[in-house]
Order: C-alpha cells, then structure tokens, then sequence
C-alpha cells in the first residue's frame, strides 16, 4: 500500500468518526425486572455512524449512571470512591429493525435499507451471559445418549448406551462441583435411543419416563421423589418392528379420560400413539380404562432392575397402541406435541420430511420438504415453530403453525417451506418480528441434539459431534456464544437439557456437565 492510500484509508476513518446517525433508545417489552432501573428517556441521540454493539452498551450504562468495566485501574482513590456508589455496568444487546446488531450501526442500517434521515430505534436489552461450567459427574460406564430435565421436581434423567436410565438432581453437587446420580436402573438390553418425562397428572409426586431403545423395546418408568425411588411402570408393545428412535409425553391434552399420552417414532418411520396408565391403576394393579392393555407379573429375576427389591412380583401393565401407521419412509428422529393446537403432533424424519398431524384423525395436515436429513427437533415454548439440526452442520427453523385445516396459519402460502426462504414469520406476544434467514451456520459436525429455552421463545441451544455447545438467538444467524461440552478433543456432544438458567449436557465422554446460564 502506498504512502497516499494509507494517508487516504487514514481520513476515511476519520471522517466516518465524525458522521454521526441519531438514535433513540427504547427498552425492550421483554425486559420485566427492574424495568424503572434499566429504562431511558426516548429522545434522539447523535452517535459516531461507525459504533458497534460495545460502544453503544458503554453509552446507555453511562446514561444509566453505572460504572463502566473498563475504568483505568490507576484512577485516583476518589474517583474509585465514586465509583464504588455507581451500580454495576451491564452488558446490552440492541435489536434493529428486530434483529440482533452484529455490524456497526451504518452499515447494518444499510444492509437493512433503513433510512438515516430519522432517527433509528434501538431495543436494548441486557445480554445474555456465556455459560459458566458449574459442575459434572463421575464418568459412567458408557455413552450418554440423551436427556430430558423434568422442571416440575428439577430433576435431570439421562440414558446412556448400557441401557441404564440414571437421575441427578440439581442441587446435588458435592465439592469440587461433582454432581451425584441420585438413582439409576437397568431399563433395556441396548442403548437408549430417546427419552421423555412427564410429571403424573393425577400424583404430582411421580414423574414418568418414557424411553425408547435399539433393542425395539418402549417402556415407562415412575419416579417417586419422595422416596427416590425408580420403578419400572408398563411395557408398550404391538406398534412398532424396529429400533424406537423417538418418543414425546404429554399431559391430559389429547388422552382419554384425562390421561398421559404418548407417541413414538421408529428406525422404519413407524408411528405410535399410546394411552399412559396412570398411578393410581399402576399401584393398584387394575386396567386403564380407554387403553388396549392388560397386566401381568413381572418376575424377580429380570433385567429392568437392578436390586433384588425393584418391581419383584409387581404388577406391570403391557399396553398396546390406540394408532399406529407409517408416517414417513425412514427414520423419525424428532416428535413435539403441537402448542394451540395439543390434538396435533409434530414430526421430523431422515426421509427430509417434516409434518403435522391430527392425533383425532390420524391424517397430515401439512408436510413440508427439505433438502437434508433432520437429526433433531425441539418445538419453541410458546407456538409451533420448530428448530432441527441436520448432519451438513445446519440448524434450521420452520414454521408449522396450521389452521386445523390443513392450510397454513402463518403469511407464507406454500406449505413446502424451502430453506432458502427470506422471510420467516414468528409470533410473540402478538407482534411479528421478520428474520431474514432460516440457515443459521456455525458447527463443524453433525447437529446432535436441539432445544428451545423453556422461558425464552427467542433462544434455543445446540450441540454437535464437534464436541460444542451453542446457544443461539434466532434473530441473528450467528451464535451468541460457544463453549466446550467435552472433556477431550475428539469426543462428541450427544445430548442435552435446557433448564431455567443452566444447561446439562452429556456425549461420548461418558460425563454430564452442568453450565449456568
């Protein structure tokens, strides 16, 4: 470069720091804590054209009268006193035209097409912080091969490769951050291939199991948390010939009489819906009313136990499915009951496919076509919107919200959602917000395991055979933080459970850490 490029690179520089654009601050409708604390007036501001998130976090902490992270250490011993009186300075996120602002300010104005002739509208928000490791296990014999964290007794349930279904509870950490397993049990002859749990409707106490496994076997077990306790509940079978690769508990929304309901997905792109005894018939012994079922003793010599006490001459229920049919030509990977709409259910497939359809009927009610295989899926807390990861690295959104009718309930007339599309439409709190993207491309391996935050609709966490764990906002195509859930290089990233606040996470290094968020 020559010495009048760079004198003219210099100016360039210059001139953009003396371009300034007015800006307005607005706090965003989602912040519902100490809003009297974190609120500004709303008149225009000039700031630098060329200021990115940083600089603009640094301008509303000083407006707030909060200290500022990066004061000189070597300020004056009065100046540290005033500081001392200041709250702490905050980290914002700010939103621009509903997206999340990763450029500096102009160019992402322009890249947008907004005009800089008024004042733009900042959303500001406080950022979420990158997960912290709090704590893992012991190494367990074999893989973690899923999760499913139950909120209701904030207990976590893993299946591992051995077959064995184990449990920890979220405050049970020793020190040194070890997190125990509370109770385990021996639950199938091959690894566990999905999980579910569900609190009993009618015995807040128990917490139902569903898993499924390579040995072609679907069974629930009751935990009781009082007396930490895992027992083996009924044993499915009738619907599926092949390895059970996905299975979704839900409450009273669709059963008969009020009841759990169940449905699971298998290696062939079988499908199966299921009445759950509830605990009252389990302890009793006696049928399930609306359910093809039927009981019988369990030997004390069998290999769903692993004391000599568990389940020996107890009653077992042996259910047979209320639907069964083939909804997709190869594997179905991922199931999520619908959310307005809890006669529907949702489905992710290998054949490329995702659809709805209407448990009542047994019919599809919209499909939509990919162009990769869908490895997993996670349904988004408050509408049918759902994330899936692919083996290409990719984590995708689609929309299926439906009418009832088969048609589509969002702005987009085809029901083939192509990943390509430029607009996405998603719902909350009645106000629609356009992403201009449904790629979101960062891991280095096949997409492993998927899920939304349960308290924010916006955020959603990945894990990868990278060994990653990613937590995603949806307003931006790239990920607001990363971190290593393996202990090794090399070792791959299986599972995982979102709480409210942390993440657990399992894989092939056969340990479970705990991240708080």
């Amino acid at each position: 470069m020559s010495i009048d490029d760079a004198a003219a690179d210099d100016g360039n520089n210059k001139q953009q720091q003396r371009t300034k654009i007015r800006v307005s601050f607005h706090l965003s409708p989602s912040v519902r804590h100490n809003r009297h604390q974190l609120e500004l007036p709303s008149e225009p501001m000039a700031v630098p054209s060329n200021i990115r998130k940083r600089g603009l976090s640094a301008i509303v902490n000083h407006l707030l009268d909060r200290g500022d992270k990066d004061d000189d250490d070597s300020a004056s011993d009065s100046d540290d006193d005033d500081d001392d009186e200041k709250l702490p300075a905050i980290p914002f996120d700010f939103l621009l035209n509903d997206k999340l602002l990763r450029l500096p300010l102009d160019s992402a104005a322009r890249n947008m097409g907004l005009s800089t002739e008024h004042a733009l509208e900042l959303q500001y928000f406080p950022a979420r912080l990158p997960p912290k490791k709090e704590g893992e296990s012991e190494q367990l014999p074999d893989w973690i091969m899923v999760m499913d964290y139950n909120n209701d007794h904030q207990m976590l349930f893993s299946g591992g490769a051995d077959g064995v279904i184990r449990t920890f509870e979220q405050h049970a950490k020793e020190k040194g951050g070890e997190l125990k397993s509370a109770s385990s049990i021996s639950a199938h002859t091959g690894p566990i291939k999905c999980m579910s749990s569900l609190t009993d409707v009618s015995n807040e106490n128990l917490t139902f199991i569903a898993t499924g496994s390579m040995d072609q076997t679907l069974i629930t077990h009751a935990y009781n948390s009082k007396k930490d306790e895992l027992k083996l509940h009924a044993v499915y079978s009738g619907g599926h010939t092949n390895s059970i690769s996905s299975v979704a508990l839900a409450g009273c929304h669709g059963a008969a009489d009020g009841k759990q309901i169940m449905a699971s997905g298998d290696w062939d792109g079988g499908l199966a819906i299921w009445n759950v005894p509830g605990s009252s018939n389990d302890d009793a012994g006696g049928d399930t009313t609306g359910s093809k079922s039927s009981s019988k003793k369990r030997k004390g010599n069998n290999s769903n136990s692993t004391s000599s006490s568990s389940n020996e001459g107890g009653t077992i229920q042996e259910v047979q499915p209320i639907q069964s049919l083939r909804a997709h030509s190869s594997n179905i990977s991922g199931l999520a009951w619908g959310y307005n709409m809890p006669s529907t259910l949702l489905t992710g497939s290998w054949d490329h496919g995702l659809k709805v359809y209407d448990v009542s009927r047994m019919d599809c009610i919209l499909a939509l076509n990919g162009s990769r295989v869908v490895t997993s899926l996670s349904r988004c807390s408050n509408s049918d919107v759902v994330a899936t990861g692919s083996p290409d690295c990719t984590v995708r959104l689609w929309d299926m919200r439906t009418n009832g009718d088969g048609s589509s309930g969002s702005q987009i007339a085809d029901k083939t959602l192509r990943q390509r599309l430029n607009v996405f439409v998603y719902s909350l709190l009645t106000v629609v917000f356009l992403l201009s993207s449904l790629l979101f491309y960062s891991h280095k391996s096949w997409v492993s395991a998927i899920q939304w935050s349960p308290t924010d609709p916006f955020v959603l966490a990945t894990t990868s055979h990278d060994g990653t764990l990613k937590v995603w906002d949806i307003r931006s195509s790239l990920p607001l933080h990363t971190v290593r859930a393996t202990t090794n290089k090399g070792d791959k990233s299986l599972c995982l459970a979102f709480g409210d606040g942390f993440i657990y996470s399992g894989g092939s290094d056969c340990v479970v850490k705990k991240f708080a968020l």
